[in-house]
């Protein structure tokens, strides 16, 4: 009986050439010099040579980010630090990832928030909390919606049936069920009369009245945004992945298509170089800015170059 193949992960710089072969069932991008890989339900760090740091031991590890990680072991949450030693020792029932230096947790179905020296901010009070974004974060109380900043305190009192990160300065919140947008002190700056409401970016943000979703800006008047935002989002690198018929291809900020509709599927560019598939069964491969291929394409899956290192996904058949 014919064997499944099996699904192996590894490391490749902008040639093509492996400098991790592949050998982890799943694998992440390096930060600070350390990879998150799988291997046997366990995640562990290896270096940039695909050597252990840390050994395969957690049920959950995350990135490094300013020398501390989160891992989860034994089914409670805690963070080590670059030698896998405990910075603060696993002890909650689920944990975020520090923003602004501030990690939420919860214990005992309980949100509260805590310093990198594990001490707490806030206890565990809260019903629902969200993670620090322009120094404030939403939560949640007696079911109102309200934020506090990073010393725990209020800044705006729970008062709204539902909130949204803050963003561009402004936040989506509802009200008497109809969305508007509060600045950081709680106040409306466009009035609530949309039934949906996403958060700004690049001050746009999409908003729904009655019908269709209309865009706008930050004082509430209605805009028409490019052709790139209606599409994939912003610009990367000065291109932008848009659909002709049914092919993809790249075109510029004025819809002039530079490289020809030629890929089945086509991501935006990351570090000069963007992922494209030509078919369905087709592999993963990359193409430069002149739309040529950089190298063969020979990868099941393939995520974007970050900082010159790009994580790819073979099938090898199993071995006997």
């Amino acid at each position: 009986m014919r064997k499944e193949k099996i699904s192996l992960w590894g490391y490749i710089d902008k040639t093509g050439k492996y400098i991790i072969t592949p050998r982890f069932d799943d694998a992440f991008n390096f930060h600070e010099g350390l990879a998150v890989v799988r291997k046997d339900y366990l995640f562990g760090y290896i270096d940039m040579t695909g050597k252990y740091i840390i050994e395969p031991q957690y049920q959950y590890a995350g990135s490094f980010i300013d020398g501390i990680a989160l891992v989860m072991a034994d089914d409670k949450w805690g963070f080590i630090n670059r030698t896998g030693e405990y910075v603060i020792s696993p002890q909650f029932d689920k944990a975020t990832e520090f923003h602004d230096d501030i990690a939420m947790v919860i214990v005992n179905g309980k949100y509260g928030y805590i310093d990198k020296t594990g001490a707490y901010i806030v206890k565990p009070k809260f019903d629902v909390g969200g993670i620090f974004h322009e120094g404030l974060t939403w939560v949640q109380t007696d079911n109102k919606y309200g934020f506090i900043d990073t010393s725990g305190n209020y800044a705006i009192c729970p008062k709204f049936e539902f909130v949204r990160d803050f963003a561009d300065g402004l936040a989506a919140a509802r009200k008497a069920l109809k969305f508007g947008y509060i600045d950081k002190m709680g106040e409306f700056v466009i009035p609530p009369v949309f039934k949906v409401a996403e958060n700004f970016k690049n001050g746009i943000a999409c908003v729904i009245t009655d019908l269709d979703p209309i865009y706008i800006d930050k004082t509430g008047t209605p805009v028409n945004p490019s052709t790139a935002y209606l599409d994939r989002g912003s610009f990367k690198e000065g291109l932008l992945p848009a659909k002709d018929g049914d092919k993809y291809g790249f075109i510029n900020d004025s819809g002039e298509f530079i490289i020809k509709p030629s890929f089945f599927i086509a991501e935006p560019f990351c570090e000069g170089l963007a992922r494209v598939k030509t078919g369905v069964t087709s592999k993963w491969g990359y193409i430069n800015k002149a739309g040529e291929s950089a190298f063969k394409a020979k990868f099941n899956e393939a995520e974007d170059f970050c900082d010159g290192i790009a994580r790819v996904m073979v099938k090898i058949d199993p071995l006997l």
